[in-house]
């Protein structure tokens, strides 16, 4: 059946039916006006859904459609807000539905209820129902309810609004102005942008005084810093009250000259709606000012917000959504017999004496109290920055606490009590004074749109008081007095600590920073553990020593191995993890990185959960979580095998190596190189002793960069010039850096490698080839290379010339050993001769098993070298196709089967051929669950650990 607009309008214009007996008359019509299905009856789309009355008893909300919206009819004429607070009431019981629809059957108002965003309300009339958009903007409530997200609209209204903000800065800083300065003024300028359009000052204020300047610029600057000096005390002037401000933004209230040009950029972005912008952006902007090597790239900046979510969600508001649901069902009986009263004595109720008056006050007592419990958790975020984390976790908090106050207002039939939750409850540490001063600013303006989406009154004096819970410190270190920097009691801690690699440590923080460092926590950080894992440490005592009660950190996914999971391993002892993502997408500083995300206790929480993203990671709009229940998480943050328990085996040392690490531009090109190889020499000795193909990383996984390399290996340096050509360069090219470092080794021998590797060169000359795999590699794989070459230190070297070596590495047996056992840099597993290669108990075939294998490997890669002579699908004509290009073809195969490229087929025949022979190699059916098989080669590797163990041990006499 079908309505038309202007039948469905006259319909509803003239109608007289109540709330009871037109709502789903209403509904069903405007269903068949929009053309979408109406309810079923059934669990997930149904007319009158059952849910717990706040004020006890069951109650219905008129439809509800599972994962989309609650839908709450009043009558013709009635107050849609109180509609709204009862469909809040509900909300927990509709599944936390993304959308919240009230209506009076003339007006249709649409209330967006996603996790942590901003609310937006939007409305639809009976004459909106003419335009066929509006129709279609109603019909995505049931067809695409993501697509009211206001989060996505947020955010490309503030980076449309800050981009006329950015061209100032860039103006200014052109023009020799001092980039702390221009950073601090726009800031100014930002938040009195959102001032007027709030109407905290009178509205329009700086709007009108940028048209003022644009007929004379020459007043701005004058202008500008008056309106400044007002807002820092507070000020009664011409244009009307302008309130105490402060709060550490406005303590310096100058302005730059601005010529006509900035003026009028600065007119256009007071144009924009400014409410609703995004405060998270503030630091952002900030940094991209005073940093002059960053650009303007604000969309790449954003964290996004499901993100965020992905940790406090869990950390933070899941305990506490916990806790009031176990409330609300404790109330019921008393809920239940405030109801009874309700409907017995109506406005008596609250008589002197009247029957409920007593349940009423234990009820209202109880919610008090659970209202005040949220007004005390104290949040810290010891790695704040410009405050995101803390921002979002406020307004969740601000959340729970509306649904605890509207059930107090159901319950007293009165209106709700004010809001206690508050700023002042987030705590923060940041050594960055300028993030440290936009944080407060971030989370005051944060709590007042709050206030003011939800109709709250708000007085609050100075408007940016300062927050004493945000120390401008630096949170791990007291280098001052070479102490572990104390933390305040919080129950919760979140963040995302700074990532800086072990081996970039010193250049980052300094030597004497990274060394009193490392020695201040000695015996509870590794040496060689990267900075982030500072971080967990502190949280771990905090919790430890009964200050924190949960905490959920981000660091790079490196944190799953080395040195790194030892911390994990001291959480693990005193505590427990009890949710973790071992590998995510993630947005750091505008670069997308790899991270892990870590969610730990002491050990109380018995529910644990590892979670992975399916599809594109980096996507949110094109992935899906995936949660998996599991009884345990180690230290790797796996539930598997403890595979920290692996030993080194005696069998496998020797033969994996480092390549060599030059340490200098020794490296020619080839085309140049190969011009010196006949070059005569005193002495008659040939450049080809010194000058060889050099292998690197990328050589393999791309394609080859056709580099040589001076190669004097330990040569004295009186023969080393006698080859002239190479030692000239080697003099002009590496020595004048050498010079100057403060190695004295480096400086003493500046021909020679730092890193030559003479164990290597052994192990690897009686060879006629020999295996390699970089070090960080997507999709491991191992390539043969020829005798001569020489192997970068960006290589793992393995001095084997067999086939069965061959087809055992590149096996994913030994891949899912490897990757487990390997930490990783981003999204490229790290594989190290010590970790990854010696731990690895190879298997001992039968001669047949030992063929197939060979058989095997031979056909690997005789398919690799059929796919390199191919070109890469969708690059230039002539470019052919490295290892990683392979590998993600070979990815998209087995997802899809389409064979973009002729041979991906072969490729994958050739892989599971391997896999097959290895696994019948050491008695195993392929293919097999990785957890089973990873428990299996443990048990190889400690049975092997264990007889080379007992092998040692003297003979008895």
């Amino acid at each position: 059946m079908s309505i038309t607009p202007d039948a469905f309008i006259q319909k509803y214009t003239a109608t007289k039916l109540n709330e009871r007996g037109g709502a789903q008359l209403h509904f069903i019509d405007l269903c068949d006006l929009l053309q979408v299905p109406r309810p079923t009856g059934g669990e997930e789309y149904r007319f009158e859904q059952p849910v717990l009355k706040v004020a006890g008893g069951k109650g219905f909300a008129d439809v509800y459609a599972e994962g989309k919206f609650g839908w709450e009819y009043k009558g013709k004429g009635a107050d849609l807000n109180k509609a709204y607070q009862q469909l809040l009431s509900y909300r927990e019981d509709l599944g936390n539905p993304p959308l919240l629809i009230v209506s009076d059957m003339q007006t249709i108002e649409l209330h967006t209820n996603f996790t942590g965003t901003q609310k937006s309300v939007i409305r639809w009339t009976l004459d909106d129902l003419k335009d066929g958009q509006r129709r279609e903007q109603l019909r995505r409530v049931w067809l695409d309810p993501a697509s009211f997200n206001p989060s996505r609209r947020i955010e490309l209204a503030t980076v449309a609004a800050v981009d006329s903000l950015a061209k100032v800065s860039e103006a200014l800083k052109g023009r020799g102005e001092n980039p702390e300065m221009v950073a601090h003024f726009l800031v100014r300028t930002m938040f009195t942008l959102f001032a007027e359009d709030v109407e905290l000052i009178p509205k329009e204020t700086f709007k009108r005084l940028l048209e003022a300047a644009k007929r004379h610029p020459e007043d701005f600057k004058e202008m500008c810093e008056e309106l400044f000096a007002a807002m820092k005390v507070g000020r009664k002037t011409v244009v009307g009250r302008i309130p105490y401000i402060n709060g550490g933004v406005f303590d310096d209230t100058s302005a730059p000259v601005l010529t006509g040009d900035d003026i009028n950029r600065l007119h256009d972005a007071s144009k924009r709606d400014w409410k609703q912008v995004d405060p998270t952006i503030f630091g952002t902007l900030f940094e991209t000012v005073i940093d002059p090597g960053k650009r303007w790239q604000l969309g790449a900046h954003y964290t996004p917000l499901v993100d965020i979510l992905d940790v406090v969600e869990p950390v933070i508001m899941r305990p506490l959504r916990a806790e009031w649901e176990a409330l609300r069902a404790s109330l019921k009986p008393l809920m239940a017999e405030i109801e009874q009263a309700h409907q017995q004595h109506g406005s008596g109720l609250y008589a002197e004496g009247a029957l409920g008056q007593t349940q009423t006050e234990k009820a209202v007592s109880r919610l008090t109290a659970f209202q005040d419990r949220l007004a005390a958790v104290q949040v810290l975020d010891p790695a704040m920055g410009s405050g995101n984390f803390l921002y979002v976790t406020m307004r969740l908090l601000l959340d729970l606490e509306a649904e605890v106050r509207e059930t107090v207002r159901t319950v007293t039939l009165n209106v709700p009590p004010p809001p206690k939750v508050s700023p002042r409850q987030m705590l923060g540490m940041e050594i960055n004074p300028y993030a440290h001063e936009i944080a407060g600013m971030v989370l005051w303006i944060g709590y007042l749109q709050w206030m003011r989406e939800h109709h709250e009154p708000y007085k609050v004096s100075p408007v940016l008081d300062k927050l004493p819970g945000l120390l401008h410190q630096d949170a791990v270190y007291d280098a001052e007095n070479q102490a572990i920097r104390e933390w305040p009691e919080a129950e919760f801690i979140v963040g995302n600590p700074p990532f800086i690699g072990n081996t970039k440590m010193r250049k980052s923080l300094g030597d004497d920073y990274a060394e009193g460092l490392r020695k201040t926590y000695g015996g509870r950080v590794p040496g060689f553990a990267d900075f982030v894992t500072y971080w967990f440490e502190k949280a771990r005592q905090n919790i430890a020593e009964g200050k924190t009660r949960r905490a959920g950190l981000i660091s790079t996914n490196s944190i799953r191995g080395g040195a790194n999971a030892e911390v994990l391993g001291r959480i693990l002892e005193t505590g427990g993890i009890f949710l973790a993502w071992p590998d995510r997408a993630w947005i750091q500083d505008g670069a997308a990185v790899r991270v892990s995300i870590v969610g730990f206790d002491d050990g109380s929480q018995k529910e644990r959960a590892i979670l992975i993203h399916e599809g594109d990671g980096s996507d949110s709009q094109k992935r899906t979580t995936k949660e998996q229940a599991v009884n345990v998480i180690r230290a790797d943050l796996t539930s598997g095998a403890d595979l920290r328990q692996a030993k080194r085996l005696k069998e496998n040392a020797g033969k994996s190596f480092e390549g060599v690490k030059p340490a200098g531009k020794f490296d020619v090109p080839g085309k140049e190189a190969r011009e010196w190889l006949d070059l005569p020499n005193p002495g008659e000795v040939s450049n080809v002793d010194v000058l060889k193909p050099f292998i690197s990383g990328d050589d393999l996984t791309e394609r080859s960069k056709d580099r040589y390399t001076v190669d004097f290996n330990q040569m004295p340096l009186e023969e080393a010039e006698k080859y002239r050509r190479p030692m000239q360069y080697v003099r002009e090219k590496v020595k004048p850096v050498r010079d100057t470092k403060g190695d004295k080794g480096k400086r003493e021998k500046w021909w020679l490698y730092d890193r030559a590797r003479p164990d290597l060169r052994a192990a690897l000359e009686p060879l006629e080839r020999y295996i390699a795999t970089p070090r960080h590699m997507k999709h491991r794989s191992f390539s043969w290379l020829k005798p001569g070459c020489v192997p970068g230190d960006a290589l793992t070297v393995v001095a084997a010339d067999d086939n069965q070596t061959f087809g055992i590495l590149n096996s994913s047996i030994h891949k899912a050993w490897a990757l487990r056992m390997g930490t990783a840099l981003e999204d490229r597993p790290r594989y190290t001769p010590t970790t990854t290669f010696e731990t690895f108990p190879f298997p001992r075939p039968t001669p047949e098993q030992k063929e197939a294998i060979e058989q095997a490997a031979r056909y690997l890669e005789q398919s690799r070298e059929f796919l390199h002579d191919k070109d890469a699908p969708g690059r230039s004509a002539g470019v052919k196709l490295g290892l990683t290009e392979m590998y993600n073809l070979l990815a998209e195969y087995r997802a899809s089967g389409a064979e973009k490229v002729a041979g991906l087929a072969g490729l994958a025949d050739a892989h599971t051929m391997l896999d097959e022979a290895v696994a019948a190699a050491y008695g195993w059916t392929w293919p097999m669950a990785e957890d089973e098989l990873l428990g299996k080669v443990l048990a190889l590797n400690l049975e092997r650990a264990l007889a080379e163990k007992l092998s040692d041990m003297p003979t008895p006499l």
